[in-house]
């Protein structure tokens, strides 16, 4: 019996992506580098603690009224939330240490003087001290408005609102904190986001992965209304039942952890009237696709803004990567090597994270992961090579 692998030691929590730590390396600034390295690792540190806040295991499990949020809640999460806000604080702290802010506003409507910027090198300092500055206020307010968002009535007497609210002020410091870091390096050298700020990549990958569930439980449901449509009323109880269950999979899946709080809330209430609905005896034909019909055409306004917000340069960047591994597979085929297998197979499985971006390519991703499998000569590696190369050019890219 093989050994089992050990676990990847997790790195520390002020841990800088080795192109942010290059980049800092690189600047003749030795003062402004390690003042700005400081910085970017209290932020490493606020976006850790954001990103290990999982507030999915707080949330309700089903749609029912529990009375508000009560306070054992409130003692499980307030460590928690503490937790993130410290990191926050630290934060802004640090900046503040590192970069003090100017005793009174400098901006161009001030009616004061500046001396212009005596070089480049200090013209960048300042651009960078006022992203600094500007964050750090940005966050501060934040940090008060959460506050007062706490003492709401209207948050704290809903278990579903309060865990909406923390979640959506969770994400919005982590994309702050994660503009400060990216602007800061961005001003010295072209950098990608993915490339220099903390746990960005890993956001990335947690929505690719969302996107792709979803297309899986969209194909689900689809399948299961057509079947619905073509059923005897005393067997459509049954498929409602099976659709409760897809949607029970969807939100326990761990990529359902990247699902905004209202949308988790919109498929519970979704599976609570399904499992209401198939208590009777027989179904109409317009129940099941009344019910899950809308809840489609959300899921994909969903994924939409998902792939909007999150996914367009990494999609560009996987459709980039399958492109040139095409190019290699028609090199091989153009030689007699059996290379264009091995690329092709690859090609396939990198094409994975496009899954969910359109229909049709969906559709022939999972043939070609079936051809792939069972393996390709000259002639299907040929044909797979053409189809492919269609179907990625048809992607909406616009």
């Amino acid at each position: 019996m093989p050994a089992p692998t050990p676990k990847k030691p997790r790195p520390p929590q002020d841990a800088l992506p080795a192109r942010l730590e290059s980049l800092l390396e690189s600047l003749t600034d030795r003062h402004l580098a390690d003042r700005l390295e400081r910085v970017h690792r209290a932020a490493a540190v606020a976006i850790d603690r954001l990103g290990h806040l999982s507030i999915a295991k707080y949330e309700p499990t089903s749609v029912e009224t529990d009375g508000g949020a009560d306070l054992s809640l409130w003692e499980t999460m307030a460590p928690a939330i503490g937790d993130t806000l410290v990191g926050v604080n630290q934060l802004i702290a640090a900046t503040h240490q590192e970069f003090p802010p100017p005793s009174r506003p400098t901006g161009l409507g001030d009616g004061g003087w500046a001396p212009p910027p005596a070089s480049s090198d200090e013209r960048l300092a300042q651009e960078v001290e006022a992203v600094l500055h500007a964050v750090a206020e940005r966050l501060s307010k934040r940090v008060a408005e959460l506050g007062q968002q706490m003492r709401r009535p209207e948050v704290v007497s809903d278990r579903w609102t309060l865990m909406a609210e923390l979640q959506a002020f969770r994400a919005d410091f982590r994309v702050r904190i994660g503009d400060l870091v990216y602007l800061t390096a961005a001003a010295f050298e072209d950098v990608r986001r993915e490339d220099v700020v903390p746990g960005y990549a890993n956001q990335v990958a947690a929505r690719a992965a969302l996107r792709a569930a979803a297309a899986d439980l969209r194909r689900s449901l689809q399948g299961r209304l057509e079947r619905a449509a073509k059923a005897e009323a005393r067997a459509r109880p049954a498929l409602a039942r099976q659709v409760a269950e897809s949607l029970s999979a969807f939100v326990s899946l761990p990529a359902s952890v990247a699902l905004r709080t209202p949308q988790k809330h919109q498929v519970l209430e979704l599976r609570t009237r399904l499992l209401e609905t198939a208590a009777g005896q027989e179904l109409a034909p317009d129940v099941l696709p009344g019910l899950v019909e809308p809840y489609l055409a959300a899921l994909e306004e969903q994924m939409e803004e998902v792939t909007r917000t999150w996914l367009v340069v990494h999609d560009r960047a996987v459709w980039a990567t399958c492109g040139m591994k095409l190019e290699q597979a028609d090199m091989h085929l153009s030689l007699g090597s059996r290379g264009a297998e091995r690329v092709l197979a690859d090609a396939v499985d990198v094409a994975g994270a496009l899954q969910g971006r359109s229909a049709p390519f969906d559709t022939f991703l999972r043939k070609a992961r079936q051809e792939a499998g069972d393996g390709l000569e000259e002639a299907g590696a040929r044909e797979l090579l053409g189809r492919f190369r269609e179907r990625l050019a048809a992607l909406p890219f616009s």
